[in-house]
């Protein structure tokens, strides 16, 4: 059985869940990254594909050799400086 996991977007499923199918394998364009969850130590991005309104998760393996410089305008958008 797998574990449900709240992603705060409703309806939407959990990485863990195998029948959901993400927009690569459906030919999706992806449009951009919303978030991103580790899930059983593998890492996880909330993807929003053009054209279409939910949102689906991706394995960001897979991301990062669909779409590289999403994954990367994602993961800059995000990243914290500090002075120490």
């Amino acid at each position: 059985m797998s574990k449900k996991i709240n992603t705060g977007v409703a309806g939407l499923s959990s990485p863990g869940m195998k029948h959901r199918s993400d927009g690569f394998s459906l030919g999706l364009e992806p449009e951009m990254i919303i978030n991103s969850k580790p899930v059983e130590g593998t890492n996880y991005l909330l993807m929003k594909w053009k054209d279409v309104k939910e949102p689906s998760y991706v394995k960001a393996s897979v991301a990062n050799k669909k779409c590289p410089s999403i994954v990367i305008d994602f993961y800059q958008s995000h990243l914290t400086w500090s002075n120490f």
